[in-house]
């Protein structure tokens, strides 16, 4: 077929898929799409696929597609209630299609489930009684993992559904106390409470809508220098909390402070705990690392990283803790993660880039390492592959800048610019 006949009708089905994307031909027309180098019909259907996912989960030809494409759509996000319950019943229903050839597959698809979005109930009253997953010591170690985390009181932060719209912006250079919220829909800025003490270089987390707090320092700092010592100030430990929940919200500082004095340094959120590794105090780089248990208010030491670092980031994704790069007297690409039911740190292939003052997040079960010390670049880690790539790079080199995701978009601010977003590219 001549080139320009074949490209112009490429077009005309392009236009008209787009158009006529539905529950019952999607799944198709993304294959279709992904067969012929779509991309951005693939992102469309996708996008499509993401909005109605509870049903198109439940159709008839669900059932007909291969691992590959069956992986692909429980990676998708979506904001539907009970969506993992789906996503579950969804697995179980493709594997007994065709049992004898799909079984091997089972428990590769049942870890793309969040266990932790699903009901004690969910868990005990269909989950434990199907026989695909008592039959897998693999998958019965994930249901092991789930139903102790609950058995021990930890409440596992829920995602807000619906109510990711908005960003914290906290603190900054120079001991600020200053917060502001980022909403992402009208893209404007309003004023909240300033914090009751000025950090420098502290680490913040959300926990059911309370917003932890947690260390920096009283001065300007970077460990390249060492210009903290300039300014004789001090390192923190202690941890304030502005609960969102409140009509009023007030930043309180009545919390039990770390155990260790720390400034960049990275934290996470993993099973209902919080978790804070390394960072930089007067004994230079940290290894050390240490949870909280927001409801015993407790602080626990955990086993120390495999390498000291600070300037570093560190994210959760599939039950285990990431840590990425950061400073030990030089920059480093290293990572290691940390699996909390054996309680080991244990390295996983180096980043492409060494990156210090990078920030990172996790999207669509990838990992993404975002800018650093005088670094615009971006890579993502797959967790199925275990491999590195790289991704298109920011518009700006960002060093100590934040970033999160909202609505499928990696968010990306501070860093001497303007806010930025990047779109991940398939």
């Amino acid at each position: 077929m001549n080139r320009k006949i074949f490209q112009g009708l490429k077009e005309y089905c392009r236009k008209f898929f787009k158009a006529s994307f539905n529950g019952e031909n999607c799944l198709k027309i993304r294959s279709y799409s992904n067969r012929y180098n779509m991309g951005d019909l693939v992102q469309a259907a996708e996008t499509f696929i993401s909005k109605n996912l509870g049903g198109v989960l439940k159709s008839a030809d669900f059932l007909q597609f291969g691992v590959d494409d069956i992986k692909a759509m429980l990676k998708l996000e979506s904001e539907q209630d009970s969506i993992d319950e789906d996503k579950y019943r969804s697995v179980v229903s493709w594997t007994k299609h065709d049992k004898d050839r799909r079984r091997k597959h089972f428990s590769d698809l049942f870890r793309l489930i969040q266990l932790e979005y699903l009901s004690n109930e969910f868990l005990n009253d269909v989950i434990h009684k199907e026989e695909l997953v008592g039959n897998s010591l693999e998958c019965t170690n994930l249901i092991i993992t789930a139903t102790l985390s609950r058995l021990l009181g930890a409440q596992v932060y829920k995602k807000m559904k619906g109510q990711s719209d908005e960003i914290l912006m906290i603190g900054g250079a120079s001991c600020q106390i200053s917060v502001a919220k980022f909403n992402t829909k009208t893209i404007q800025w309003s004023d909240m409470p300033d914090t009751n003490i000025a950090r420098e270089s502290p680490s913040a987390i959300n926990y059911t809508q309370q917003i932890l707090l947690m260390g920096g320092s009283m001065g300007l700092f970077h460990p390249r220098d060492n210009s903290m010592l300039q300014y004789g100030k001090t390192y923190q430990n202690s941890v304030e909390v502005l609960d969102l929940n409140d009509e009023n919200p007030k930043w309180d500082s009545n919390l039990p402070s770390m155990g260790e004095n720390r400034c960049q340094f990275a934290s996470a959120l993993l099973n209902g705990l919080v978790y804070c590794a390394g960072g930089w105090n007067d004994s230079g780089s940290l290894s050390s690392c240490e949870s909280y248990n927001p409801e015993e208010r407790k602080w626990s030491s955990i086993r120390n990283m495999n390498t000291k670092r600070c300037s570093h980031a560190l994210v959760s994704a599939r039950g285990l803790l990431y840590a990425l790069g950061g400073w030990d007297d030089y920059e480093i690409n290293t990572a290691e993660c940390y699996d909390p039911r054996n309680g080991k740190w244990e390295y996983i292939p180096p980043m492409n880039t060494c990156r210090d003052e990078l920030t990172a997040v996790v999207l669509n079960n990838e990992i993404y390492a975002i800018g650093g010390y005088g670094l615009s670049s971006v890579e993502k880690y797959n967790l199925d592959t275990k491999t590195w790539i790289d991704v298109p790079s920011m518009n700006e080199e960002r060093s100590g800048g934040s970033a999160c995701v909202v609505d499928g978009l990696i968010w990306v601010f501070g860093g001497d610019c303007l806010p930025g977003v990047h779109e991940p590219q398939e």
